[in-house]
């Protein structure tokens, strides 16, 4: 289907086609042999251009572009069956342009070679049939004009409307491309200017105090110095299980010479739940630990635990060992 023709503009253009087509078919009635074939062909054109024109996604079902064949064959036999013989058959053959206008809608909703091969069956049946009247070889072929004519101009419509509708497809792939790029550059840019910022509210005093030569740097300076590397590196490494509560936790346990290790080998956040439960335990932990060593460590997706946490003091016996699973915040 060509998004450029909505189904409403197709329905309402077959609409006005079908209604005039019916028209002259029922003012030429006086002109056909028999009345019902031609009112029973009327009931199968509504039928397949109700079927052409149901909404759906994509190209026209195969199973409803077969059935407009086959409504094709059968309201050309059965007009044709009651056309005169002996003159030209005038609006009495509106079947013609209801083929076309059947055709030009399965050429328009993307079946095109099953278009033509309905135009190949209009042209035979009509041609047989005139040449067996009056009109002879030469008038049967000029009946099919029209329909060949309109199923041409919508297939070049159709090709031209397509290359329209990927062309516009590629320019949108291309301007959401550029959208994602732009907004991934600019969270990466906002990402950038908030950890400037906070190295330079975290390390600036520091570095200024290292930098001042008239300043005589104490050990005091330097525990600082360390801490603030520590933080540093605890948010590095430690990505995910750096909240604030437990870099504070850790700093605050290294005030105290405590050894602290928060390592992110999971590389993807984990649930809130789960990260408000490991905060509250590494937290507590850290405030609990006076000498020894505390490792935090989120373990790789995959494996059955998520973070572990291990605190081993100087004394072995009251070493702590946590673990967290994918399964449950609970420990």
């Amino acid at each position: 289907m060509i998004r450029a023709i909505s189904t409403k503009v197709m329905a309402a253009l077959c609409a006005a086609f079908v209604a005039v087509h019916i028209a002259l078919g029922l003012l030429s009635l006086d002109m056909v042999s028999s009345a019902w074939p031609v009112l029973l062909a009327m009931a199968v054109y509504l039928t397949a251009v109700a079927v052409v024109l149901r909404p759906s996604s994509g190209r026209l079902p195969l199973r409803s572009t077969v059935f407009v064949l086959m409504a094709v064959t059968a309201l050309t036999l059965l007009v044709t069956s009651v056309l005169p013989t002996d003159r030209w058959p005038g609006y009495a053959s509106w079947h013609l342009a209801a083929t076309y206008t059947l055709l030009v809608a399965v050429n328009i909703r993307g079946q095109v070679l099953l278009s033509w091969i309905g135009v190949l069956l209009s042209v035979i049946l009509n041609t047989f049939w005139a040449s067996q009247t009056t009109l002879g070889l030469v008038g049967g072929l000029m009946l099919n004009i029209a329909t060949v004519g309109w199923v041409t101009v919508s297939t070049g419509i159709g090709h031209l409307l397509r290359t329209n509708d990927r062309k516009v497809g590629q320019y949108r792939a291309d301007a959401e491309a550029a959208a994602d790029w732009f907004a991934a550059e600019q969270a990466l840019h906002v990402a950038r200017t908030n950890w400037l910022e906070h190295v330079r509210q975290v390390a600036g005093p520091a570095l200024g105090q290292i930098a001042n030569p008239h300043h005589a740097i104490t050990e005091r300076d330097r525990l600082e110095f360390q801490l603030a590397e520590a933080q540093f590196r605890d948010e590095i490494r430690g990505r995910v299980l750096a909240t604030a509560k437990v870099v504070e936790a850790a700093r605050s346990a290294r005030q105290r010479g405590v050894t602290v290790q928060l390592l992110d080998d999971r590389r993807q956040n984990l649930t809130p739940r789960m990260l408000a439960a490991v905060t509250e335990h590494v937290v507590s932990i850290l405030n609990q630990a006076r000498t020894g060593t505390v490792t935090a460590r989120a373990r790789p997706q995959g494996g059955d635990l998520a973070v572990t946490i291990y605190a081993a003091p100087d004394n072995p016996d009251e070493a702590t060992f946590v673990e967290f699973t994918d399964r449950s915040p609970e420990p």
